[in-house]
C-alpha cells in the first residue's frame, strides 16, 4: 500500500541522518512495526493483570481442587 504522510521538519532532518543513504520507507516501516508490537505487548499485559486482579476477586477454580494441586509436590 502506499500513502502520504506529513512528517515535520526537524523529525525529518533527524530521519535524513540516521538513514543516511538507506531506504527511509524501510526505516518507517520497521518504526511502526516496532512501535504496534510495542502497544500490543502493552495490551496484553493490562488484560492479564486484570485477568489476575478478576481471579483474586472471584477465583474461577473449585476450591477442592487447591488440595489437589499440591499433593506430592
Amino acid at each position: 500500500m502506499r500513502t502520504t504522510i506529513s512528517i515535520p521538519d526537524d523529525i525529518a532532518k533527524r530521519l535524513q541522518t540516521h538513514v543516511g543513504e538507506g531506504s527511509l520507507s524501510g526505516f518507517i516501516r520497521e518504526a511502526v512495526e516496532y512501535r504496534l508490537d510495542a502497544l500490543q505487548r502493552e495490551a496484553m499485559v493490562r488484560e492479564m493483570e486484570a485477568g489476575y486482579r478478576a481471579e483474586v476477586e472471584e477465583p474461577s477454580l473449585d476450591p477442592e481442587w487447591n488440595d489437589i494441586e499440591v499433593e506430592g509436590w
